[in-house]
């Protein structure tokens, strides 16, 4: 049924029921994960920076929101260099600027930052839906994408941080919802998201972004030279032209960005960052760079010391497979954990013939690894045999054409995980999409799942009683395994509700699961939040020098300031002896000056005069200590 709307001046084009519907999912998505994100924030707190990155993604966003690229260097940069942040020749964040785009939006509309990131999340949320919509039916990729917005988009670290993850979702669900619908038939709407899916992908995760789209781009390629579709009528104006057009103005964004930062359209802030900090390169397989000097003890610890360290450690066979076996563990606590791997175990149990062998034999012997193997290093071996043959039964049981472009990409983005040194889940969120493709996939094929029919052959009268048995207790067996369908969600909620009361109550948090540091109540991150709020309420202009003891963990920074530093009403500054403090005090002598000893159990601002005058403490040295930090787990893991 057709239902046209018309308004005074304007014709639209008439729109079916079902396109209604398909509208209405996608939107209702949207708002339920706004919503919560905004009510698991109010329930807890706002986000609050704490892992380096994030301090660097709202340097990116709060610049953008003032309509700059970059930010002058400051006048005596050692008191203000930190890490992933570039300070010369301009101070900006050294990541591809779509996270920051969206951060900018929330300082842009609603004053705070975390709008944007709760935006990101409702927009990749209702992207996934509508591409699921496109590879399933509307039915299945609402509940799909349900699932998703309960365990990722409402509260996880990629909706509650500012450490990223959604942004390259959404532009990942972009790419494929729209190669699925071109793959049919040309249109300059799917054109159009299709290349903005990867101007997404190119400004947040370029590298995995490149990989996650190569299968498709490829295989879409061939079909059209195949299928001789170019001479087809809306070849050019559908397809071509506005997919260009939206690439060409992607492309002078990027260049343009990179440009004023960098000076060279071609070399991004990343390259020019690994530059001047790192001395070992992001994979594994590549080789060691000449070392650097830095200004401070601290950036010296962490890039010459601990990310040389986690670089160093993978570099043999054995340590890269005990290494690969801890990412794979990480990468399906988060992507699956013990509800999300149902859709993808089960149909492998329920599919006939040698399929369902291999399934069982992987998840016995998943299950009974743990008791079995005393031995660490026969442990992660086995655990990276065993993912090789899940792989196998997902290609054997998933065995349409779709499913397997989704298990080959995703495959070909996890092997490059497994080559970089660290393996936080946000790496793969490019392709993300397609895995949860896979457990909706899983989930519509046990809905639909029946037992094999009779064989042609003559029976005994022993095989027909079996059958008649079979077939009385089939609508049994149906019902059961539908009821594992409707289960699931309600499960998922569930553990929603878990997580949030387990944070309000200090439960043990999982290290590599959604809410992997997420929202924490009592850390130092809220701490200097509490701190800078209060400052920044200070009628006089403020000027903080941190001092860390020898036992400081490198991961916990407080020195991160505002775009334009000089101006900021707050100052964060390193503490760098009373020599060299007085230098930024006669320049900042209308500043009220604190010390703030940062590793103190409650750290508590002194006045710098009076701090000046107590007996020194000892003198700083190369850290040893051990904290929380996620990248500091991922290390003591292996």
């Amino acid at each position: 049924m057709n239902v046209l709307l018309s308004v005074p001046g304007f014709h639209l084009h008439a729109l079916t029921t079902e396109s209604i519907r398909h509208r209405f999912g996608i939107w209702l998505s949207a708002a339920i994960t706004f919503a919560g994100c905004w009510f698991s924030s109010f329930v807890l707190h706002e986000p609050v920076p704490r892992i380096h990155d994030e301090f660097s993604y709202i340097l990116m966003g709060e610049t953008l929101a003032h309509v700059h690229t970059a930010n002058p260097s400051p006048p005596l940069p050692e008191f203000f260099d930190s890490f992933h942040v570039l300070i010369r020749p301009a101070y900006v964040s050294k990541y591809f600027p779509a996270q920051g785009v969206f951060l900018a939006l929330g300082e842009k509309l609603a004053g705070h930052p975390a709008i944007g990131v709760w935006l990101s999340s409702a927009l990749a949320c209702a992207a996934l839906v509508w591409m699921l919509q496109a590879w399933v039916s509307p039915g299945w990729a609402l509940l799909g994408g349900f699932i998703v917005v309960v365990q990722y988009g409402v509260y996880s670290y990629w909706s509650q941080t500012y450490w990223g993850g959604m942004v390259a979702m959404l532009g990942g669900a972009l790419f494929f919802g729209a190669l699925r619908r071109l793959w049919e038939h040309f249109s300059w709407q799917g054109s159009i998201w299709l290349a903005l899916g990867l101007v997404i992908l190119a400004n947040s995760r370029p590298l995995e972004g490149v990989l996650t789209v190569l299968p498709g781009t490829v295989l879409f390629l061939y079909r059209i030279v195949k299928n001789r579709r170019w001479s087809e009528a809306g070849f050019w104006p559908k397809l071509v032209l506005p997919c260009l057009a939206i690439l060409a103005l992607g492309a002078l964004a990027t260049g343009s960005y990179n440009h004023a930062i960098t000076g060279s359209a071609l070399t991004p802030p990343y390259v020019l960052h690994e530059q001047q900090y790192q001395e070992s390169p992001p994979f594994i397989f590549m080789p060691q760079r000449p070392q650097l000097t830095y200004t401070s003890v601290w950036l010296r610890y962490y890039y010459e010391f601990q990310e040389f360290n986690t670089y160093k450690m993978q570099r043999s066979p054995l340590a890269w497979a005990l290494a690969a076996a801890r990412k794979i563990a990480t990468w399906w606590d988060f992507y699956c954990g013990v509800l999300l791997s149902i859709p993808l175990f089960l149909p492998g149990v329920l599919k006939s013939g040698r399929a369902r062998i291999a399934q069982a034999v992987f998840l016995v012997g998943f299950l009974i690894l743990p008791f079995i193997s005393d031995h660490k290093v026969a442990w992660r071996i086995v655990i990276d045999l065993l993912a090789l043959l899940e792989a196998g039964v997902l290609w054997f049981v998933f065995d349409g054409f779709w499913s397997r472009l989704a298990i080959g990409t995703s495959a070909l983005v996890l092997l490059e995980v497994l080559f970089t040194k660290w393996p936080f889940p946000h790496y793969f969120a490019p392709a993300a999409c397609l895995v949860w493709y896979l457990q909706t996939e899983g989930l519509r094929r046990i809905w639909e799942w029946r037992p094999q029919s009779e064989p042609d052959r003559p029976l005994t009268r022993a095989e027909r009683r079996g059958i008649a048995r079979e077939k009385e207790s089939k609508p049994k067996r149906t019902l059961n395994l539908r009821a594992s369908v409707y289960a699931l969600p309600v499960l998922c909620v569930i553990s929603l509700v878990l997580r949030v009361e387990g944070r309000l109550n200090g439960w043990k948090d999982d290290p590599h699961g959604p809410d992997r540091a997420t929202l924490l109540l009592n850390d130092w991150s809220v701490r200097r939040a509490e701190l800078d709020h209060w400052l920044e309420q200070q009628t006089t202009p403020q000027l903080v020098f941190v001092k860390y003891s020898r036992w400081h963990n490198v991961n916990d920074e407080w020195v991160y300031n505002h775009a334009d530093i000089m101006q900021s009403h707050v100052i964060w500054a390193r503490d760098l002896g009373a020599d060299h403090n007085k230098l930024l005090l006669n320049r900042l002598s209308d500043r009220t000056a604190w010390l703030l000893e940062a590793d103190a159990r409650e750290p508590q601002l002194v006045p710098y005069a009076e701090a000046e005058s107590r007996p020194a403490s000892p003198t700083q040295a190369i850290p040893g200590g051990t904290g929380t930090n996620a990248e500091q787990d991922e290390q003591t893991n292996w």
